[in-house]
């Protein structure tokens, strides 16, 4: 597979982006490839070669790329701005879809990026129940900020120690970790520190530690806990 071109351009990224690229994911050894454009399943590098995209910019692309009708609403936004800065009609209209399509969803805060969302509902979790310290799993991924940067100490449920430099360990010190589908291990810490506990954040599948599947029941165990 010819990527010189990719080659070239990580050749010139490594010296302005830390790493070469704008996100460590996308940090492939020995450079990524870098797309020009794509279509339906399909993505396009700037040497010509074609891959299917099982990515799909990690979720938001369910309808694939470039879809006609996507286009067309996006370019009718444009038409009238793309900035405002302030409430817009649109976000009630989405807003009640949501709820109306998830009996569980409430109300909906709109953010930029699933760090701010984790944040948020781990922070409004805590400003509720007045407890510090939450739960997540080992090997989850819930964005870039201090609490869920966590790896695990030395037990299955040991206070989490920092995952990356920069984060204080006081940072992380009310970060518990738990293996995932061990319900037991879960079940037992809820128990044991159910006056310190605010919530408990897990992904319903595993998407950054290959796609893990959780065992039958095991969710609906979860939530009974």
């Amino acid at each position: 597979m010819d990527l010189r071109k990719s080659e070239e351009l990580y050749s010139k990224a490594i010296s302005l982006l830390p790493g070469g690229v704008s996100s460590p994911v996308r940090a492939i050894k020995p450079y990524p490839f870098y797309t020009s454009n794509a279509i339906g399943s399909r993505i396009f590098d700037v040497d010509g070669n074609e891959y299917i995209d099982y990515c799909m910019a990690y979720g938001p692309l369910i309808l694939g790329h470039a879809h006609p009708e996507v286009k067309k609403a996006i370019l009718n936004q444009l038409q009238k701005g793309w900035l405002y800065g302030t409430p817009i009609e649109i976000e009630i209209e989405y807003a009640n879809l949501i709820t109306k399509l998830y009996d569980s969803i409430e109300m909906v805060r709109f953010v930029n990026t699933g760090s701010e969302a984790t944040m948020s509902a781990i922070r409004v979790a805590r400003g509720f129940t007045g407890k510090d310290k939450i739960v997540k799993i080992e090997g989850s991924y819930h964005g870039a900020h201090e609490a869920v940067l966590v790896k695990a100490g030395s037990g299955a449920t040991t206070h989490g120690i920092p995952d990356s430099a920069g984060v204080p360990v006081d940072f992380v010190k009310n970060t518990f970790q738990v293996e995932f589908n061990n319900i037991e291990t879960l079940t037992e810490l809820l128990e044991r520190k159910k006056d310190e506990i605010a919530a408990v954040i897990m992904e319903p599948v595993m998407g950054n530690a290959s796609l893990i599947l959780p065992e039958k029941g095991y969710l609906k165990e979860v939530r009974k806990v």
